[in-house]
């Protein structure tokens, strides 16, 4: 990817934009899939810790990443991202793992969604959670504290970052639901999204195979049987 600063300095910038996908019908494909299926298809990589947790369980998001990091306690580079955020984003913050400092609330939520934004995922901390509740944001957050940051700098935007233990670039495409996060990068979405759709095949299958009494499967006893432990 091209690291391209335009605007700032090294460790204080904001970086050129990145490419947004033409078909939004794969992010909706991902987004229905769900992340189990997904993360199987990322056999297990890529998957977000599970600190981080939506504000509202319904929540539901799909999206390319606009890419946030912030000096830990300090949110001025995420106002900034809201301002450059387009319809359909998803905006990513890294706060350096900053739990004593909140870097959003409703107020900033709110501008944020006004702009038709897909989804907040941030490993850091929030506020004003029963607001954001009660008008449906799909926030992703690690934790709650009352105590609001600084807004003096400095901090990235749309440069590499680190998210739930997971690396994360501009654009890429992060899935979220109940169930946790994934970050998939979109020249393999295609090839994941056939992996999940496996997977939920055979889900079916075996869900039906339960309803006819097959409880355990017969690969179970076989591999048991492998490592000598049933004869």
């Amino acid at each position: 990817m091209k690291r391209e600063i335009v605007q700032g300095k090294i460790g204080f910038c904001i970086a050129g934009d990145f490419k947004r996908p033409t078909d939004l019908s794969i992010l909706e494909k991902l987004k229905a899939c769900g992340t189990p299926a997904l993360s199987d298809g990322l056999n297990k990589f890529n998957t977000m810790h599970p600190r981080i947790k939506p504000v509202c369980d319904d929540t539901r998001i799909a999206g390319p990443a606009l890419t946030v990091r912030l000096r830990p306690g300090d949110n001025l580079m995420l106002h900034k991202a809201i301002g450059l955020a387009e319809e359909g984003d998803v905006i990513v913050v890294d706060t350096g793992g900053c739990t004593n400092y909140c870097v959003m609330g409703d107020l900033m939520g709110s501008s944020a969604f006004k702009k038709g934004i897909a989804g907040i995922v941030i490993d850091g901390c929030i506020r004003d959670v029963q607001d954001l509740r009660d008008k449906k944001m799909p926030v992703f957050a690690s934790g709650v504290v009352s105590c609001v940051g600084d807004k003096e700098g400095p901090g990235e935007i749309n440069l590499p970052i680190s998210c739930g233990g997971v690396p994360v670039l501009p654009g890429d495409y992060i899935v979220g639901d109940q169930n946790g996060l994934v970050v998939i990068a979109p020249e393999y979405a295609a090839a994941i999204l056939e992996g999940a759709e496996k997977k939920l095949a055979y889900e079916e299958k075996r869900a039906i195979e339960i309803e006819q009494e097959i409880v355990v499967k017969a690969d179970i006893d076989e591999k048991l049987r492998t490592l000598g432990i049933i004869k």
